[in-house]
């Protein structure tokens, strides 16, 4: 139960920082350096709506839970980010693709970086989930593991 608990955790937190950087992400393609900060903000909220409305929050969760022992103890960890960054393009390809009418041409210009840049955001962070699981596995969640090869800051030896 409690490595089940941890999973989720974890995948919750790679979400979350997903979304908050692939908000920031479609900001600083779409808009101009005099309203970014506007932008970025409004981007952060609208990005997880259409993910969730296209269902890629659905996917995702159904990757992590597929690959669930793979990301725990696997010997290819990027495994999991690989198939959580297609999901992505998928998800986004679908969404230009039902959107591509009703862009702009600086609408359309933005697909590629945003698809580009977005499927890196999603390796980045589901890699680093899977790195920080595996992590909390080795402590025991405790951090007594840490402490006992003193690894902790404050420590002698970190």
């Amino acid at each position: 139960m409690r490595a089940i608990l941890k999973r989720l955790v974890v995948w919750l937190l790679e979400v979350l920082v997903e979304a908050l950087l692939l908000g920031c992400l479609l900001g600083a393609l779409v808009l101009d350096k005099a309203s970014l900060l506007q932008g970025v903000i409004a981007s952060m909220l609208a990005v997880p709506v259409f993910l969730f409305l296209q269902g890629y929050y659905v996917t995702r969760a159904f990757f992590a839970v597929v690959f669930f022992a793979d990301v725990w103890r696997s010997k290819v960890p990027w495994l999991y980010p690989m198939v959580a960054g297609a999901a992505f393009v998928a998800h986004v390809f679908s969404l230009f693709g039902q959107l591509h009418p009703d862009l702009s041409a600086e609408g359309r210009s933005t697909e590629l970086p945003f698809l580009a840049g977005g499927a890196c955001i999603v390796f980045a962070c589901a890699f680093g989930g899977g790195w920080l699981l595996r992590m909390w596995a080795k402590t025991g969640g405790s951090g007594q593991e840490a402490v006992r090869h003193g690894i902790v800051a404050d420590s002698a030896g970190g």
